[in-house]
């Protein structure tokens, strides 16, 4: 590799936003990072702590001279022109590489590449049920894990967030809501999204449990920010809620909560996963529910980037 240069693509997007935040914060100087999205926003200045940086074309720029790349959206072209770049390629939604995913929580540092190569990411909603669920396979032993994830519409991205807006806009004032960003209307609506199958692949495969029986469903509902999950889960022994909860309160980014919760209400500041509602069915001794609530963007995958991103600075840039 020719430089320690970190390139941040779609730098002019929602997930952007929130990483340049927290590596600004974290003492990623500004010389290091450049700023790259569609040729529309190329020449724009975005703030970077407390300087500015210029974006410039994505897809024009060399990436022979980069220690690493984060790919922030589903971009088929650009992933094209990084297939042979010489860096790191940090992202949470390539296809084009095994099913492996990378949880820096969970993942230990010796199981990295040690050549540049393209690290997938866990998901939003995959980080956050490894977090929690982790604790309890270690400790307890899962025999299957039923959950429902419920995303909001940031998990499109800005362009997502202001599809939403828009339609709500123009069903109240009795015209035609377009969809372009999402497959039906969401405004005032609820769609089945994603593919369930894969999360249930990942999760099995990171929680090393390959007897686990998994099962995923995918809601998108219209909220603009936010991620919840109910989890319904059977242990191999007797669920004992007092121990589990004093476990998970132990567990760093977890925190247990007595009241009703949700995103809007409990996440503004995406500092922890906060977790409600435990609750044991009668005559099932065996199986626990819960609801979890997640800033999805600033816990999940904002996370997940700049933990990854310490990790290289440290042992491989």
């Amino acid at each position: 590799m020719k430089s320690s240069k970190i390139a941040v693509t779609h730098a002019s997007g929602l997930l952007a936003e929130a990483l340049l935040e927290r590596m600004a914060e974290s003492g990623i100087k500004s010389d290091s990072v450049i700023l790259l999205d569609r040729e529309q926003q190329a020449g724009n200045r975005l703030s970077y702590g407390d300087t500015y940086l210029t974006v410039e074309d994505q897809y024009e720029y060399d990436y022979e001279d980069l220690a690493a790349v984060l790919l922030l959206e589903p971009d088929a072209e650009l992933e094209s022109l990084l297939q042979h770049a010489d860096c790191f390629v940090i992202s949470h939604h390539v296809d084009k590489v095994n099913n492996s995913v990378f949880t820096p929580e969970i993942t230990e540092e010796s199981n990295l590449p040690e050549q540049p190569c393209t690290l997938k990411l866990a998901s939003a909603e995959l980080s956050t049920l490894l977090l929690v669920t982790k604790v309890i396979e270690n400790n307890f032993g899962l025999k299957s894990l039923n959950v429902v994830n419920v995303f909001s519409s940031s998990f499109y991205g800005k362009t997502g967030v202001e599809e939403l807006a828009s339609q709500t806009i123009s069903l109240l004032n009795s015209q035609d809501a377009k969809s372009t960003v999402f497959p039906l209307q969401l405004a005032f609506n609820m769609i089945p999204d994603g593919d369930e199958s894969i999360v249930e692949e990942q999760l099995v495969s990171a929680l090393q449990a390959d007897d686990l029986k998994c099962s995923v469903q995918n809601i998108l509902v219209p909220a603009f920010h936010g991620l919840s999950i109910s989890v319904s889960l059977k242990m191999n022994s007797e669920v004992d809620i007092e121990k589990i909860s004093s476990l998970l309160n132990e567990q760093q980014g977890i925190r247990i909560v007595e009241q009703t919760i949700s995103p809007l209400t409990d996440c503004k500041t995406g500092s922890d996963v906060l977790i409600s509602g435990l609750y044991q069915p009668q005559n099932d001794f065996n199986r626990l529910q819960f609801w979890i609530v997640a800033d999805s963007v600033r816990n999940g995958l904002i996370q997940n980037y700049q933990n990854m991103l310490e990790i290289l600075l440290k042992s491989y840039l």
